[in-house]
């Protein structure tokens, strides 16, 4: 059989690895399982620590699947590994698994035929999130819901014609890659199926102590950048609607949070602040009505009925971190 290097690789899927050697066996299990035979893997080493590189050669010499193995003696982190991988690939659309989860022997078959058929700039899936307490499924088609690239097929021409990248230095790289791929993006496929299975890992970055003070200003940071290059690509009468709600959406959910009451009103003066800044308050009148919209507004105003419900959720936290 022709070597897919050789010949026409319909999907490419990057692999950014680090100290996940217990799962990385399953992760390219998985990958060496698809149905779509014209498959190429890039598994990106970050200076792991661990015995991951010597188990990803030993898994690639033993497939029949193209697996490209990229070692970077200086851990870069999760973006620019996955960027480094993206100048590796070479299949007409682009996949990102990360190396503690897997994905079901269907998705890049049936994700490729429906973006490929439709001429779908990117395509999404539905997901699944497992742990040792069970399963949990879902099917979100709004992207200010499901930021996540994982789920997604993205065609690449469409990426490096925008210059979509992830962002370095932010916890919330999927977030940006994700928003400007919808504003860019003129065809978008969603299959409510559940193809990907995200494995929810206790010792992740984003669970450990303080996780949540260090999430909520790193968001700030991505949303930031995010807006000012909404204005910058001449995007934001486009973006406004979308900008709005994902502003909105994400100052109400940092109510769920364990941050202090200082870095709760920080952010959503800092949300306000953006709404003003770049007029967002003009969008149109169903997004006004969004659920989380109309909450922002109702309750930015009355910073002391907002104290009520951090105590009543019994989340206040009367400490400045």
């Amino acid at each position: 059989m022709e070597s897919v290097f050789a010949s026409q690789v319909s999907v490419s899927v990057v692999v950014p690895v680090f100290n996940t050697e217990q799962y990385l066996w399953e992760c390219l299990t998985s990958l060496v399982n698809q149905q779509l035979s014209s498959l190429e893997v890039i598994v990106v080493i970050d200076a792991s620590p661990d015995k991951a590189y010597q188990l990803a050669t030993r898994f690639a010499q033993q497939s029949h699947l193209a697996i490209r193995i990229v070692k970077l003696d200086k851990n870069v982190g999760l973006a620019q590994a996955r960027n480094i991988g993206m100048s590796h690939a070479k299949g007409q659309y682009l996949g990102f698994l990360d190396s503690d989860d897997y994905v079901d022997e269907n998705m890049y078959q049936h994700l490729f035929n429906e973006a490929s058929g439709q001429q779908a700039d990117w395509v999404s899936c539905g997901f699944s999130k497992f742990s040792a307490h069970g399963v949990e499924c879902y099917a979100h088609q709004n992207i200010s819901e499901n930021t996540s690239v994982c789920n997604k097929l993205f065609r690449r021409e469409f990426i490096f014609e925008h210059q979509i990248v992830f962002p370095q230095g932010e916890l919330f790289e999927d977030e940006i890659f994700s928003y400007m791929a919808e504003l860019f993006a003129d065809t978008v496929v969603h299959i409510e199926q559940a193809y990907y299975f995200y494995r929810h890992n206790p010792q992740g970055i984003c669970r450990r102590a303080g996780a949540d003070k260090h999430r909520l200003y790193a968001r700030m940071s991505s949303i930031g950048d995010f807006m000012q290059r909404m204005e910058q690509s001449k995007l934001l009468p486009k973006a406004a609607p979308l900008c709005l709600e994902m502003l909105c959406r994400h100052a109400y959910l940092q109510l769920r949070t364990q941050v202090s009451w200082f870095d709760l009103l920080c952010y959503w003066r800092f949300t306000q602040h953006l709404i003003e800044k770049y007029q967002l308050n003009n969008s149109d009148s169903q997004t006004q009505d969004n659920y989380f919209v109309s909450s922002f507004s109702k309750w930015q105003s009355r910073e002391w009925a907002l104290w009520l419900i951090r105590i009543r959720a019994g989340r206040a936290n009367y400490a400045v971190e």
